[in-house]
């Protein structure tokens, strides 16, 4: 069984390319898009970029401008992990790493993170939205990818009001603050599914430098 899995693994790394790395940190996204036909697929992951600007998954929908906002991105998107919500966010590369900032009207209004790289293969990531979260993302192997952190949110007490049609009153409910900690753990691997490049036909007498040196042509 052992080797089966080790064979998948393998026959998987020679059939697809290494992708980049994924396009959602440990809860909040970025204004990043995978390249066309590239695949994020694992543990929390199955996102598909579709087009260069725009991927599609199961972390919703992300449509990436191709103008140049402030030196760095802007892209709009919806996310299906709490429902049907939308969002903006812009990501910018900066001296210390990659610094992303966004709205979205739920679970919370104004989220921010940062992604800086410790090593050659770990990256921090830090996040601020309606709580904190942090950890690292470490590239494991050849197109695979772990994050692993943990965060805290708040979730602070609202007044609802709510409209009775038996007895046709109006009462409220507050619900209580609450503190939600968290731990996120995902594995994801990124590749590439777009099909071989056609091999270049070679026209008679031009042969390739590997095959050594070519004959020269009779001095006419």
């Amino acid at each position: 069984m052992r080797k089966a899995i080790l064979f998948c693994l393998l026959l998987t790394g020679v059939l697809f390319a290494e992708g980049n790395e994924p396009t959602w940190l440990l809860s909040v996204p970025t204004a990043n898009v995978l390249p066309k036909n590239t695949v994020s697929a694992g543990i929390i992951y199955l996102d598909l970029g579709i087009a260069d600007d725009l991927e599609i998954g199961v972390h919703g929908i992300k449509y990436q401008f191709s103008k140049d906002f402030q030196g760095g991105k802007l892209a709009l998107g919806a996310s299906f992990v709490f429902g049907l919500y939308p969002y903006a966010v812009w990501t910018r590369k900066m001296d210390f790493g990659e610094l992303s900032l966004g709205v979205n009207p739920f679970p919370y209004f104004i989220f921010g993170s940062i992604e800086t790289k410790l090593s050659e293969s770990i990256n921090f990531l830090g996040e601020l939205h309606n709580g904190v979260a942090a950890g690292i993302r470490s590239s494991i192997a050849k197109g695979w990818w772990l994050d692993i952190g943990a965060g805290l949110t708040t979730y602070p007490y609202k007044n609802y009001i709510f409209y009775d049609f038996a007895n046709t009153d109006y009462f409220y409910y507050r619900f209580p603050t609450a503190f939600s900690p968290y731990i996120v753990i995902s594995l994801c691997y990124n590749f590439s599914i777009d099909p071989k490049a056609p091999v270049t036909e070679l026209k008679p007498g031009k042969r390739p430098l590997e095959d050594g040196p070519q004959p020269l042509d009779p001095i006419k």
